[in-house]
């Protein structure tokens, strides 16, 4: 039986029965097993229940439930039970691991009341965690007496069940119901919201216990954003996880203004302000690890669109040989980045982790005895021993100004977080000039591609042509689940896109797939990992620069050079089984009919 909240006896109990005798009406151990039991617990001075699951007679579950028996207590075997969502959302995971507790269900009172929650615990006489737990919720506790590993497995299962989004779904599903069991939502036809009435809200329990899980489980999901998107009669809310799009969750709209006004509390924004676009910053400490979150909100037509970008600060931390690069590409970024002077830049679209590798060089190249400086819009990622200050363009602290002010300040390496106008373009190429080592990003599609990018900024040729050393150009791309990935023979229509996207003929080709597991959360990838092409300038570069020649060119002068293509790059990490052959093709934009 899962659960049996009453212990039927035939008259009052008088004395309390023995836990082997228990064990033998129930027929979970024999009369000859219990003695030898006894036995042994007489020479060892052994528990009886110790006793009979290390000698494989009974195991922990049946002794749990003999014990109930001469406790006089409820039991529920939490091996076979699925909590109920609304029960798990109200008791938060910390205090179910703290108190070894795990809510199973809420009964429903007659009268309309709120009825009581039904807690399996390691410990049903805990009055500490009973009053808690009753406090917490507004509803009396009937405690069950559960199996210590069995609650520990079930705890993990219940609020950290990565399949089937339990947690996730259990807590925005008890938002519904509590919040509007103890908050009353202002919202009106024509959107005019109380303020008042919405800072109070975003206050109560319900709505930092629903914002604190979003966080949570998209850390705990490797989430690089979250997305609100508020819609005319709810809200979704989705994770981009590996690059994707989730969607994870449908909430009703009435929870919008209390949601978003949380957020804009945690990252010091005004909550008033619901007609213009803001920004602000989160830092917390979230499933044991420091994370920032970059808040964004938009006015929609339907209310403020809210994106955050999650920041891991282990990212910050990575080397070189950690973000994807080939050995042959490693070796040729490891040789630019040790020049004395020059400029290094890396291209990409928006989120192609180019930041990530240019953090990756300045801890490749951090020392005491080198003076290294950032300007960066923002300081994403805090870097030991490295002097970082953020462009401020609101107080006319732009990058080109803010860089003047760097180059006052004696650095050795200077880091510009992007090339975005022919001032700061210009001024980073005069650096570079008179000694300095500059590292930057710029926005475009391919490494050749950045001379004429930089020409048509307004930088000077022969400044080019002088001055960058090296260009690399980057996406990333999802990296398989190691721990599922298996073999097998591609089709022919997949051999079709290979052989388009220029990989040629091979015949018997073996290619990798993930079905999905545990490990990453049933998606068949954990992480992404980036695709390079490292252009390394020489002679013959520098010359066509001069000529302002078109990027074709430079391609196949760069590949004349040793530059493996990102395309070559891609298939290579295809074949070794590191990433997925569609995604290369998405990424990297080669499609079959090219």
């Amino acid at each position: 039986m899962a659960v049996n909240t009453q212990q039927t006896l035939s008259a009052p109990r008088t004395t309390t029965p023995r836990l082997g005798d228990i064990l033998v009406e129930k027929g979970f151990i024999s009369e000859s097993q219990l003695r030898q039991a006894l036995e042994v617990q007489t020479s060892t001075g052994q528990r009886l229940g110790s006793v009979l699951i290390g000698s494989g007679w009974a195991d922990e579950e049946q002794v749990t439930e003999a014990r109930s028996v001469q406790m006089d207590v409820g039991y529920a075997d939490v091996t076979l039970i699925t909590p109920d969502p609304f029960a798990l959302s109200l008791v938060p995971y910390e205090t179910a691991q703290r108190y070894m507790l795990l809510p199973l269900s809420v009964e429903e009172s007659p009268n309309g009341g709120p009825g009581r929650i039904l807690l399996a615990m390691v410990d049903p006489w805990d009055v500490e965690a009973i009053d808690l737990v009753q406090r917490e919720t507004r509803r009396r506790v009937e405690a069950l007496l559960a199996s210590d590993n069995g609650l520990q497995a079930a705890l993990d299962r219940a609020y950290h069940a990565s399949q089937n989004d339990a947690h996730t779904s259990a807590m925005t599903d008890s938002i519904e119901l509590a919040s509007l069991e103890s908050v009353e939502i202002a919202v009106s036809e024509d959107e005019d919201i109380d303020l008042g009435s919405t800072t109070r809200q975003s206050g109560q329990a319900p709505v930092i216990r629903f914002v604190n899980t979003l966080f949570s489980e998209a850390v705990r999901r490797r989430t690089s954003d979250i997305h609100i998107e508020p819609r005319k009669k709810d809200f979704l809310i989705r994770y981009r996880i590996d690059g994707m799009l989730q969607t994870i969750k449908t909430v009703p709209r009435s929870l919008l203004a209390a949601t978003v006004s949380r957020i804009k509390i945690l990252a010091e924004m005004d909550i008033a302000e619901r007609r213009l676009p803001l920004d602000g910053r989160i830092s917390m400490r979230v499933e044991g690890k420091m994370v920032d979150l970059r808040v964004s909100t938009l006015p929609t037509q339907y209310g403020e669109r809210v994106v955050m970008r999650i920041l891991d600060r282990s990212s910050a931390t990575r080397g070189l040989d950690e973000i994807g690069f080939s050995p042959t590409n490693l070796a040729a970024f490891q040789s630019l980045i040790t020049k004395p002077h020059g400029i290094i830049l890396v291209t990409g679209p928006t989120g192609s982790g180019k930041t990530t590798t240019l953090y990756a060089a300045l801890n490749a190249l951090k020392s005491p005895d080198v003076n290294i400086m950032t300007c960066e819009d923002p300081v994403e990622y805090e870097l030991e021993g490295i002097s970082q200050s953020n462009v401020n363009e609101r107080a006319g602290l732009t990058f080109s100004r803010q860089l003047r002010a760097i180059l006052r300040q004696d650095p050795d390496i200077v880091l510009v977080g992007e090339i975005r106008d022919q001032e700061t373009a210009e001024i980073a190429f005069r650096a570079a000039l008179t000694g300095h080592l500059v590292l930057s990003t710029l926005h475009c599609n391919e490494a050749a591609g950045a001379v004429s990018r930089l020409i048509d900024m307004g930088v000077a040729p022969f400044l080019i042509a002088s001055t960058v050393i090296g260009v690399v150009a980057q996406r990333l791309v999802r990296r398989l689940c190691p721990h599922c990935k298996e073999e097998y023979f591609p089709d022919d229509d997949t051999l079709a896109m290979y052989r388009a996207m220029g990989g040629g003929n091979v015949p018997g080709m073996v290619l990798f797939k993930a079905p999905g597991c545990s490990k990453c959360d049933g998606q068949g990838t954990q992480g992404r990992m980036a695709v390079h092409e490292v252009l390394v300038a020489n002679t013959h570069i520098h010359r066509l620069t001069m000529e302002s020649a078109e990027t074709n060119v430079i391609r196949e002068a760069a590949i004349m050079n040793g530059m493996i293509p990102m395309i070559g790059d891609g298939l290579d990490k295809v074949r070794q089984g590191l990433t997925l052959l569609d995604d290369v093709q998405r990424k990297i934009g080669v499609s079959v009919g090219e």
